[in-house]
C-alpha cells in the first residue's frame, strides 16, 4: 500500500473512532442520535472518499490541491468531533460525582 492509501485509511479509522466516541458520550442514545451520527459520519467522510477515487483515476503526477484540502477538512472534522466528545465525557464524569 502506498503512502496515500495509508494516510487515507488512518484518516477514515480516526474519523470512525471519533464519531463512535461522540455517540457513546451522548447522554441519551436514541435512534435519532444513532442515525444522525451515522449521517454526519457519512457526510464528513464523503469529500475525502470522492477525491481519493478521482485521484486514483487521474494520470497526472502533479500536486492535487483539492485532495490536500479534503484531507485537511477530514482531519479538522475529526479533531472537532473528538474535542466535543471529550467535553461530553468530562461532563458525564463530573455529574456522576
Amino acid at each position: 500500500m502506498d503512502r496515500l492509501g495509508i494516510q487515507a485509511s488512518l484518516s477514515f479509522v480516526l474519523l470512525i473512532v471519533s464519531y463512535l466516541s461522540f455517540y457513546y458520550a451522548l447522554p441519551k442514545r436514541t435512534a435519532f442520535a444513532r442515525y444522525s451520527t451515522l449521517v454526519l459520519l457519512i457526510a464528513s467522510g464523503t469529500p475525502l472518499a470522492v477525491l481519493l477515487v478521482q485521484e486514483s483515476l487521474r494520470e497526472a503526477q502533479d500536486a492535487n490541491i483539492g485532495l490536500g484540502m479534503a484531507f485537511l477538512l477530514t482531519w479538522a472534522i475529526t479533531g472537532v468531533v473528538l474535542l466535543v466528545s471529550l467535553v461530553l465525557w468530562i461532563n458525564r464524569i463530573r455529574k456522576k460525582r
